[in-house]
């Protein structure tokens, strides 16, 4: 069945690239038909110009005589051009020596005649005049077969020109646009293999050129992020499922040991019901904040923007921490009247995961700051501690998911590793940016800046 698809589309695309090369030979061979011909048109044009000129100053000796006698006279001392002069009666008064020698049969034409004679192809041209009362035709004649002889010539010329340059531009083109869907048939081929298993597959940019450098490297790149999507869409999924599986793990223990002995010892009833409601309520915080997440990668998430006081908020975020944290000295320096646009429940949420943060990492008895200003365009929000700080070598990644440092992984300090992520979702929600600075063992400063408009 594969095989038969690939047959048909190679039929295709050639089917294709023919009617491409067809198409593009028709209009250059009507382009260089039109050329070779007007070429032809301007070398016949030319040499009858050319000929006639060379015999018009015989013309214009005769146009000056005056009388029969002194054309007669004329056309018999000429020996350079071909003229005979008939009378009304169709009678030869008198013809050039060159016309004699030729031995030309005169005919009387109205116009324009021809005749072929010792293998020379002559034209002639009829002249009426009206002399001391007698209508006179003066016979020019031209010989014309040298012309003919370059008009064979050059076309001839034009002709094998033509079949070359046609056959050329057909063989050149229908390789190139061969060679074209050759890179298209890989890449349909491979775009059709595309799976969870080889999303490794890369097209050979080194066989494109111009614009299929640009396809090869764009179908790349789009490969390089659904590649680094699934990997990083697979890693939370085993992150996820490596977060439960703990909770889960310790209500299924406690539930056998409620199953064994929770009927009649009390004590481990009560230690059982409390470890259940803590890992049930701790795998609710997880699912809640899954969702959070899942919802923003689907683009569901709705803001409830408004205008509120920044500041107000602030003031009651530190009150609230000096209510919860009474082991840490807590600081605050907001400035008054800041306003800006936002989900206040949600810009709290994200304020209230730094603040966390700081109280989970500072031991007792250290000191965290919040603060509020302005700077620019934005209102600037600063939670800064003197905590045990974040490595240089783990600071890129704290606000990937399900991401922790090596000092946070111990049971106590609680936690997936989604908080950052979340409230870094918050803030570029809002139209924001976070700036991190910190040393291990010396504290961390987090700037979380808001538009103010």
């Amino acid at each position: 069945m594969k095989t038969r698809r690939k047959t048909e589309q190679k039929k295709r695309n050639s089917s294709l690239a023919s009617r491409i090369s067809a198409f593009y030979t028709k209009m250059f061979a009507q382009w260089l038909t039109i050329v070779l011909v007007s070429i032809i048109i301007v070398v016949i044009g030319f040499s009858a110009f050319s000929q006639y000129y060379a015999v018009k100053p015989s013309i214009d000796i005769l146009e000056e005589q005056t009388s029969v006698a002194e054309i007669v006279e004329a056309i018999r001392s000429n020996k350079d051009s071909l003229f005979s002069l008939l009378n009304s009666d169709s009678q030869i008064i008198a013809s050039s020596e060159k016309l004699l020698s030729e031995n030309l049969t005169v005919y009387n034409i109205d116009y324009v005649g021809a005749q072929i004679h010792n293998r020379k192809v002559y034209v002639s041209i009829a002249k009426n005049y009206f002399l001391e009362n007698q209508d006179l035709k003066l016979i020019i004649f031209f010989n014309i077969t040298l012309m003919l002889i370059e008009i064979a010539i050059i076309g001839a010329l034009a002709i094998l020109l033509f079949f070359i340059s046609v056959l050329t531009i057909y063989i050149q083109g229908n390789y190139l646009t061969r060679k074209t869907f050759r890179l298209l048939d890989e890449f349909i081929e491979k775009a059709n293999n595309i799976s969870s298993q080889n999303l490794n597959l890369r097209l050979n940019v080194n066989n494109s050129t111009d614009e299929l450098v640009e396809l090869s490297m764009t179908f790349n790149r789009m490969m390089d992020r659904i590649e680094s999507a699934y990997e990083k869409q697979k890693q939370f999924v085993s992150d996820a499922s490596h977060e439960l599986r703990t909770p889960i793990a310790v209500i299924q223990g406690y539930a056998r040991m409620l199953e064994r002995w929770g009927k009649d010892d009390k004590e481990i009833l009560y230690e059982s019901i409390e470890a259940i409601n803590k890992e049930a309520k701790n795998m609710q915080d997880l699912v809640d904040k899954l969702l959070f997440i899942a919802r923003n990668d689907k683009d569901t998430m709705v803001l409830i923007k408004d205008r509120f006081n920044m500041s107000e908020l602030m003031e009651e975020m530190v009150k609230e921490t000096i209510m919860l944290d009474t082991k840490r000295n807590i600081e605050s320096q907001v400035e008054p009247d800041i306003y800006v646009n936002g989900d206040r429940d949600r810009i709290k949420q994200a304020l209230r995961i730094f603040v966390d943060n700081a109280i989970k990492y500072t031991d007792e008895g250290g000191k965290i700051v919040l603060r509020l200003g302005k700077d620019g365009e934005y209102a600037v929000a600063s939670v800064i501690d003197n905590g045990k700080g974040i490595s240089e070598k783990d600071l890129p990644n704290i606000f990937d998911r399900f991401y922790r440092v090596e000092s946070s992984r111990e049971r106590d300090k609680g936690g997936h590793g989604l908080g950052l992520a979340i409230a870094k979702i918050i803030v570029l929600r809002h139209g924001g940016r976070i700036k991190v600075s910190s040393k291990l063992g010396a504290g961390s400063r987090f700037r979380i800046y808001f538009p103010l408009n």
